[in-house]
């Protein structure tokens, strides 16, 4: 159990690392480009598929809920776009219009996490299974 938090964590903090220093190095050319903190919305969808993982991973070991994950889990991600509106609303949704290069730190981040969170739940869910 601990040594599979841990793992979540270097997956989480590797795939933040990686995300960031993109950013840096895309943006280092024209740091103006962005008016929202990219690092706090990297941040928030690091933090939050993590937090989801390492949840689900201790529900996985109660035998009441075994079948009910994958069910549990759909719903994860309304509840995370929520957050994410409730967080962020005064700093991006109140934008008027994004840009391309706004737009992108936006869904790149969001897709990236989430692809490794599925693949994580997955793992979770086949363990859970067998």
């Amino acid at each position: 159990m601990i040594n599979a938090v841990l793992k979540y964590a270097l997956y989480f903090t590797l795939a933040f690392a990686v995300v960031y220093t993109f950013q840096k190095i895309v943006m280092r050319d024209n740091p103006e480009a962005m008016r929202y903190d990219y690092l706090s919305v990297n941040a928030f969808f690091a933090l939050t598929s993590y937090v989801i993982c390492v949840l689900f991973d201790v529900l996985s070991g109660k035998k009441i809920l075994k079948q009910q994950l994958g069910y549990a889990y759909l719903p994860t991600l309304f509840v995370k776009v929520g957050l994410f509106y409730l967080l962020f609303k005064n700093s991006i949704f109140e934008l008027a219009n994004l840009t391309l290069i706004e737009r992108l730190n936006l869904l790149i981040p969001l897709f990236l996490f989430l692809i490794l969170e599925v693949i994580l739940m997955a793992r979770i869910l086949a363990k859970n299974n067998n």
